[in-house]
C-alpha cells in the first residue's frame, strides 16, 4: 500500500492535451468534369485542439442530393447512410520503426487525397434529409393540443388594449438551393474513435453541362504550340455563355495494376494548362518538341454561381512539330596564318540541338565559298592544312542543327598560309 501511495503522488511533466478527434480536412475543393466529380482534400495532421500530431484511420465522404428549396442540416446529413466512401489513410511515420520493405500507397497526414464519383441517374434523385421542425402555436402547450378553457370570472373594468403576444415558434431551417443540388462533406475518423470536425459543405448544382468544343487544329513554331477550336454548337439555359480550359490529352494513360479501380489514389484532378479560364477559342503553350506528337483536349466551362461545370473533352487536337528553324550564325570568327596552315577559331553556338559547324572557303574576292568537309565538326576551331602557301583565302562558318537546318554565314575573314 505504501508503494502504491508513493506512485500515485509522484510528480512528472504535464500530459499533452487529449485529442479525441482530428481537425477538419483542409483545402477541400470540388470540380465537375463531364460526369465525373473530383473531390480533393488534405489529410488532417492535428487534433481538433489544433495542437499535437494526430493519426487518422480513414476519411469518410458524405453525399446527398436535395430537391430545390428543401432544408439540409448537418445533424441529419452526417449519418452512416449518407457515407459514400471510406478513404484509408496511412498513419504518421514512426521514427523508431524500421523502413518498410514496400511503400505504403495510402496518403498520409498532410498529403493530398482525391476521390472521384461518377454521376449516374441515381445521384440525380433528390432525397429527403431534413424535415422542418414542428411549430407550436400556443405557449406552454403541445402542438395540436388545445389550451384548457379558463373558468369564468367576474367582469372587471375595461382596460386599454394591449398588443397581441406573438406565438412562440421554433424557426424552420433555411430553405435549400433553387435547383437540385448534390452536397458533399468530408470528415477524418481515427481508429476506434469518433469523427472529427467536418469540412464545410460543398455544393454541386446538378445542371446540364455545356457541350464540348468542336473540332480544332494546332500549329507549332520554334518554341510553342498554338491550339485553336470552334465553340460548342449550343449552350444551356442555366449557362448561356461558356469559357474554356485546355488540357494535355491523357488518352495514352492507362490504369496500372496498383491503381486500377481505386478511389483513394494520390493522383490529382486534371489541371488545365491555362492559368485561368479562356474567353477566346485559342491558346498558346510553350514547349514545342520537334518530332514528338503533342495532343490537347479542350473543355467548355459554364460558371453557375460560385460553381464551375466543365463539359466532356473535345476530340484530341494533335500536332507533330517539325524543326524548320535554323540556328543563329556563329560569331567571332578569327584567322591566323602560319607555315603551311591557316588556323581558324570562333565562338561556340548555344542552340541545344546543335549538330556542329561547316567551314566555308574560297579565294579572296570570291562571291561564293565552298565547304571544306562533308559533315559538321563539333570543335570551334579548325586548321586548314590544304591552303596553298601565299594564296589569300576567305573563310566563313555556318552552324548546323540535328534536323539539318543550316544557319546563315558567320563574319568573313581573309588570311594566307606562309
Amino acid at each position: 500500500m505504501l508503494a502504491l501511495a508513493a506512485a500515485c503522488g509522484k510528480k512528472g511533466p504535464p500530459l499533452a492535451p487529449l485529442n479525441l478527434a482530428p481537425e477538419a480536412p483542409k483545402a477541400v475543393t470540388l470540380r465537375r468534369l463531364g460526369d465525373s466529380v473530383y473531390l480533393q482534400l488534405t489529410v488532417p495532421e492535428k487534433g481538433m485542439s489544433g495542437r499535437g500530431a494526430f493519426s487518422v484511420d480513414h476519411i469518410d465522404v458524405y453525399a446527398a442530393t436535395v430537391a430545390p428549396g428543401m432544408p439540409l442540416r448537418n445533424r441529419d446529413f452526417l449519418k452512416p447512410e449518407h457515407v459514400i466512401a471510406h478513404l484509408p489513410v496511412r498513419p504518421p511515420a514512426d521514427p523508431d520503426a524500421p523502413e518498410p520493405e514496400t511503400p505504403d500507397p495510402r496518403p498520409g497526414p498532410g498529403e493530398t487525397i482525391t476521390f472521384v464519383e461518377k454521376l449516374t441517374e441515381a445521384q440525380f434523385v433528390p432525397q429527403t434529409i431534413s424535415k422542418p421542425d414542428p411549430v407550436s402555436t400556443t405557449k406552454g402547450t403541445k402542438q395540436g393540443t388545445p389550451a384548457t378553457a379558463a373558468a369564468p370570472t367576474a367582469p372587471t373594468a375595461p382596460t386599454a388594449p394591449t398588443a397581441p403576444t406573438a406565438p412562440t415558434a421554433t424557426p424552420p431551417p433555411p430553405p435549400g438551393p433553387p435547383v437540385v443540388t448534390r452536397f458533399y462533406i468530408v470528415q477524418g475518423v481515427p481508429k476506434g474513435g469518433r469523427g472529427g470536425a467536418p469540412s464545410p459543405r460543398l455544393e454541386l448544382p446538378l445542371l446540364q453541362p455545356p457541350a464540348p468544343p468542336r473540332a480544332g487544329s494546332a500549329t507549332a513554331d520554334e518554341t510553342s504550340v498554338t491550339v485553336t477550336w470552334q465553340p460548342p454548337p449550343s449552350t444551356t439555359d442555366e449557362a448561356p455563355g461558356v469559357l474554356y480550359n485546355v488540357y494535355k490529352d491523357t488518352k495514352d494513360t492507362k490504369d496500372t495494376k496498383e491503381t486500377k479501380g481505386r478511389k483513394d489514389t494520390k493522383e490529382l484532378a486534371p489541371v488545365p494548362l491555362n492559368d485561368k479560364p479562356l474567353a477566346e477559342a485559342t491558346f498558346s503553350h510553350p514547349g514545342a518538341e520537334p518530332g514528338k506528337e503533342q495532343c490537347f483536349v479542350v473543355r467548355s466551362l459554364a460558371a453557375v454561381g460560385t460553381t464551375s461545370i466543365e463539359s466532356d473533352p473535345s476530340s484530341p487536337i494533335c500536332v507533330t512539330p517539325r524543326d524548320t528553324f535554323p540556328p543563329a550564325p556563329p560569331k567571332g570568327l578569327a584567322a591566323v596564318g602560319s607555315a603551311g596552315v591557316v588556323n581558324l577559331i570562333w565562338d561556340a553556338s548555344t542552340e541545344a540541338d546543335l549538330a556542329g559547324y561547316i567551314v566555308l572557303r574560297g579565294e579572296a574576292g570570291s562571291a561564293t565559298l565552298q565547304p571544306l568537309m562533308s559533315g559538321p565538326i563539333r570543335e570551334t576551331r579548325y586548321a586548314d592544312r590544304t591552303a596553298a602557301p601565299g594564296t589569300r583565302y576567305a573563310y566563313q562558318i555556318v552552324a548546323v542543327d540535328k534536323a539539318g537546318n543550316r544557319s546563315g554565314p558567320s563574319n568573313r575573314v581573309e588570311e594566307a598560309a606562309r
